[in-house]
């Protein structure tokens, strides 16, 4: 699909990519000339700022942005079946906007799902840039002018409005489009590892709270309507925790 074509999918808040490519599929949209449809997937556009980004199949968007559907090689990176078992770690020096049409050399590593940055390898004057918790890697359309070829970008998934200084919302990268290939895939990962990491957390944590509530309500259920002779104790079951001990969801 390209600009020139729109289409419309009716959306709820729990619809996700995956569902609107299948109705696109379903609908004919994307077979034109193609006989493989594996390679779509949605990218949500941001044409204020130039840049792009592709939405996992799993992900909800959750966005007002433009949507366009594209045949591209990320489909088969980011598919659920290729998840990391880690988050992955990179570093290299790149160019890193530090105003606007300004460009300054800077180490850039990847680390414990999110972005540090230094003037030198050695990380001594290192500063934490953004946490893949709500950035992600986005493809940069719009020409920054830059001194190095591949130019791509961190940008907070949350609104502008979050953030007092507009310059901590979004981060500019250029450098060589070997390495800059890498950061973007390696971004894009790190980021769909740490939404898996917490779509599971959120998963079990909602199991547990049924089991949890299930058995309650089922002992309660069950509780004579006498009370025991005096000087006698009903025995109880110790219960399992859910939780760790030192876990802030452990009970006290």
């Amino acid at each position: 699909m390209d600009l020139q074509r729109f289409n419309t999918v009716v959306m709820n808040p729990m619809t996700t990519a995956r569902d609107v490519i299948d109705v696109l599929e379903a609908q004919g949209q994307l077979t034109a000339g193609r006989a493989d449809v594996s390679g779509w997937m949605l990218f949500e556009v941001f044409q204020d700022f130039g840049m792009e980004r592709p939405i996992r199949n799993f992900e909800v968007d959750k966005s007002v942005n433009v949507l366009v559907a594209k045949n591209t090689p990320l489909a088969a990176l980011l598919h659920p079946s290729v998840m990391p078992s880690s988050s992955p770690v990179f570093s290299t020096y790149v160019e890193w906007e530090s105003k606007p049409r300004k460009w300054s050399k800077r180490w850039l590593e990847l680390r414990e799902q999110g972005l540090w940055l230094s003037k030198k390898d050695n990380g001594k004057d290192e500063i934490f840039l953004c946490s893949l918790a709500n950035f992600d890697a986005y493809v940069v359309t719009r020409t920054h002018k830059p001194p190095k070829p591949y130019v791509f970008a961190a940008k907070s998934t949350d609104s502008l409005s979050f953030f007092e200084n507009a310059a901590d919302y979004v981060h500019v990268f250029c450098c060589s489009e070997k390495d800059g290939k890498k950061w973007l895939a390696n971004i894009l990962l790190a980021r769909s590892y740490f939404i898996n990491q917490e779509r599971n957390t959120l998963s079990v944590g909602a199991q547990i709270y049924f089991a949890l509530g299930h058995t309650e309500s089922s002992r309660s259920a069950q509780q004579p309507l006498v009370d025991s002779p005096s000087g006698t104790t009903a025995s109880t079951t110790s219960q399992p925790y859910a939780f760790e001990p030192g876990s802030l969801l452990s009970r006290r």
